[in-house]
């Protein structure tokens, strides 16, 4: 053998273990490809399954997205409605509130013009009661006066016995007077009683507001005869508890002061308020 069949026999020996090494390789990387085909077959079916699920998951909330956004809308066009109607409920309150602040400051002024009425009253009542006793100083004198006269007059005994006589019948009927006034726990002052009402009345409290003010609810009004200025009675069962002067007078009902000097007792809802000619 020459060189050059050597040199054939040699690269096709090389050639042998290359074609051999490549067999080898290929064998180790052999891969099913049916099997793996069918692999990836059934994750697309699997991947297109979840996909449905997504889809049908993403409608399903797309949908709860717009019923909720509905429901806030609906809810917000109701609180604002609901807002707007407090709102025109809060100015008519303001307005009702400003109007009894009105009525409250008118009755306080009829009040302190009462009350000024009421102090007038009382000095021109000193006065009165001043020139009262300057009168009986005057009437003592002229009892004194009378006395001398009748004594310078013994002689006419019988005028005198017959005024004697009329004065036991007044001094009677003075005592009896004084005897009904005392049972029916009553003052024996004429002027007491100036301010009564025209027509006998009775009724009872409905509220009273303690305090400075002293302010009573009556039941009875002008449609039962009370003017503003009339004087009442308080009474609970036997118990006489002062006097009242209606300031403020409506049909079925009337505003009072409780009238300091004269109270003898607490009055109470339901006490009972009478003239002089209805006990």
């Amino acid at each position: 053998m020459n060189l050059v069949g050597k040199i054939f026999v040699g690269i096709i020996a090389l050639m042998s273990v290359v074609c051999l090494t490549l067999s080898v390789v290929s064998y180790a990387s052999h891969h099913n490809w049916k099997e793996k085909s069918a692999q990836l077959d059934e994750q697309i079916k699997k991947l297109e399954s979840e996909k449905s699920q997504l889809a049908a998951t993403k409608t399903t909330l797309e949908k709860e997205k717009a019923d909720a956004e509905l429901a806030y809308t609906t809810a917000i066009a109701a609180l604002q409605t609901k807002a707007d109607a407090m709102a025109a409920e809060n100015q008519t309150l303001v307005a009702e509130n400003e109007k009894l602040q009105s009525d409250l400051q008118a009755r306080v002024d009829a009040i302190a013009t009462s009350g000024q009425t009421i102090n007038t009253l009382h000095q021109q009542i000193a006065l009165t009661t001043k020139d009262l006793a300057t009168a009986q100083q005057l009437r003592a004198s002229y009892l004194r006066d009378l006395a001398q006269t009748m004594a310078n007059l013994y002689d006419v005994s019988g005028l005198l016995g017959d005024l004697k006589e009329q004065n036991a019948d007044l001094t009677k009927a003075h005592d009896e007077v004084l005897e009904v006034l005392q049972k029916h726990n009553l003052t024996p002052d004429p002027s007491l009683y100036a301010e009564l009402p025209k027509v006998a009345v009775r009724g009872t409290i409905e509220v009273v507001q303690e305090g400075p003010s002293g302010l009573i609810s009556v039941s009875i009004g002008s449609d039962d005869g009370l003017a503003k200025g009339n004087q009442l009675h308080v009474r609970r069962g036997d118990s006489y508890l002062g006097k009242v002067e209606v300031v403020t007078v409506e049909p079925n009902r009337s505003i009072c002061k409780v009238l300091g000097e004269y109270r003898q007792g607490t009055m109470l809802e339901g006490d009972e308020v009478y003239s002089q000619e209805a006990n």
